[in-house]
């Protein structure tokens, strides 16, 4: 998918609204998919605040850093899993947060890009990696794996 995906965070004003930004305060957006979130939490930040944006897909965080570049100083882009967040926060130098934002599940880009292999709506390898480094694919779990592996 290229960097022309547009979209609209389902209840952006209320998840910011909730994160009560503080202007030098330090948030975490542990999906940062296209970056929509994360836009309107760093408009809430003065130069002394900072935002951490986690996420798997590699692709993501390529197309959030160009949405976010006119903030680049103020953001630490970190590639890996929300589940990890304490190792990813250690290894940035993060000992406190002042708010987190988690938009949990699959974003519409990899659903509608036919190479990611999360939709059956077009003839392609079934992939479903969130991370895309990763070498395990959904093709092998099904095709692959032995019976009693699956069933477990």
């Amino acid at each position: 998918m290229s960097g022309a995906y547009t979209h609209r965070p389902v209840l952006l004003e209320e998840a910011i609204q909730g994160l009560a930004i503080r202007p030098d305060g330090v948030y975490v957006d542990g999906t940062l998919g296209r970056g929509g979130h994360s836009e309107a939490i760093v408009r809430g930040l003065t130069a002394g605040g900072r935002l951490l944006c986690i996420d798997r897909d590699s692709q993501a965080l390529e197309e959030g850093r160009a949405r976010l570049a006119p903030w680049a100083g103020q953001i630490t882009f970190l590639h890996g899993n929300f589940g990890d967040l304490a190792a990813l926060l250690d290894g940035a130098g993060v000992e406190r947060v002042d708010g987190m934002l988690f938009d949990l599940g699959v974003s519409s880009p990899q659903l509608d890009d036919p190479a990611r292999g999360f939709s059956y709506q077009a003839d392609a390898p079934l992939d479903m990696r969130m991370d895309q480094g990763e070498t395990l694919t959904a093709w092998t779990v099904v095709n692959q794996w032995p019976r009693q592996e699956l069933r477990r």
